[in-house]
This record gives structure tokens, sequence and C-alpha cells, in this order.
């Protein structure tokens, strides 16, 4: 095992232990640190770490994070938050219940077979991340409903958030939310939540009297058998 401190003057918000360097974890590392938090990667790989280091200045932490004395060094007894993002779920699960064991509040995981649920949710994980879950989501939203770009599934994925642009021939250009809503075959379990212009940057939250226009990206919330009937709504041409 091999520390590399980070150097650093400022005081982070939250002290973070991210165990598993990989694509995810690299990319989840980054952000954290670009965000201002206080981040400690573990990784088994030397090369690994040696490029986290590098390439973000993070301290780093080459071992084993299902080893109780590589957390401790890490300093896991004062952190706000775990990390497990390695690739095997057995993994996740022991640093998890070992994290919580040391009195981490919060366990966030990734998870990459769902037969392994119950045994992350008895180690005490605050959140699951469902990785393959969400790519088969994807997939699917692109397959079965091409004209949504962006989907987050709720609740049993009986809810969806999801995003669409609005067409240059679609018969809700310059109509009002309330309008749309009182078009026929707009679906009860559905709700417009906010539009981005194509012009410009930035959310807007839409009140009733907001006009869509043509090239705005509509965030939307619907009930699962709704999807395509609202799709249809604000696509249909005039």
């Amino acid at each position: 095992m091999h520390l590399r401190e980070r150097l650093s003057g400022a005081r982070k918000p939250r002290y973070i232990v991210l165990t598993g360097a990989g694509v995810l974890g690299f990319a989840v590392a980054r952000s954290l640190v670009e965000h201002g938090h206080d981040v400690v990667v573990i990784d088994r790989e030397s090369a690994v770490c040696d490029h986290v280091y590098a390439e973000l200045g993070a301290t780093v932490l080459c071992g084993d994070a299902t080893d109780i004395h590589v957390l401790e060094e890490a300093g896991v007894r004062r952190a706000d938050l775990v990390l497990a993002l390695m690739h095997r779920d057995p993994d996740n699960i022991a640093c998890a219940l070992l994290a919580r064991t040391l009195g981490v509040a919060r366990v966030i995981a990734r998870m990459r077979d769902a037969e392994y649920e119950a045994s992350y949710r008895a180690a005490g994980v605050s959140h699951l991340v469902r990785a393959t879950a969400v790519l088969r989501n994807q997939i699917l939203t692109h397959i079965e409903h091409p004209k949504i770009s962006d989907l987050l599934s709720l609740r049993g994925e009986r809810v969806h958030i999801f995003s669409l642009t609005v067409p240059e021939t679609a018969a809700v250009v310059d109509t009002d939310v309330r309008a749309i809503a009182a078009m026929a075959g707009f679906p009860r379990k559905s709700l417009l939540l906010g539009r981005i212009p194509a012009v410009g940057d930035g959310l807007v939250i839409l009140r009733g009297g907001d006009r869509l226009a043509a090239g705005d990206t509509i965030l939307a919330i619907a009930d699962a058998d709704d999807l395509d009937a609202l799709t249809d709504v604000l696509t249909r041409p005039r």
C-alpha cells in the first residue's frame, strides 16, 4: 500500500472515500474533485492509482477496499460518504459492510447483478446505482420510444422522467402549457416540467401561460403507460 497525499490548502465540504477507479469511478472522482470535495480513491492496481493521482491530484491509496485496515488508513471513520464502485458485487458489499461497521452513515454502491440487491441492503447501503438496469432502460427507450432523448425511471419503472425535442411542425409550437394540457389525448398522469430553449441555455420551469417553441427540449414526467400518448401530443404535426 502506498499513500499519495493530495496537496490542498482549501477545506472541502465533504470527505469522500471512493473505491474502484475504473471508468465510472474515475469519472465520478473527477467530478467530485471539480466540485471541491475532499476525495480519497482506493484501487488495487498501482498503474490505476498512478493515473488517478497524475490526472486528478486526488489522494490515492493503493490497496484492497475489502480490507478493514486499508479503509481505516483511508480515513473511513471520519468520512461523510463511501462510494463502492468496484467491478464485483461481492467486493462492493464487503466494502459497504466494513464501512458501516466503522461508522460511515452513508454508502452508495454500484450494483451489477440484481440478485445481490438483498445483500446490499443487508450490508447497510444507503443507495444503489443499478448500472445494468439503467443501460437496459436506455436501450429499450431508444428502441420503443425513438423520439425520447433521456430517461430516468422511478418506482420500479412505473414513472418516467424524460426529455424530447419539439419538432418545427408540431402542433404545440407557440401553444401555451395550459392549452397543451387540454388537448385531446394529453394523458392525465403526465406533467410538463420545464423547457431548455433551442437558442440560449438554461432550464425554464414551465407555468400555465408559457409557450413552447420549435427546437425546445422539453422535460416531462409521465406514467409508464402514458409515454407514447404524451410523446404523440408533443410531436404531432399541425
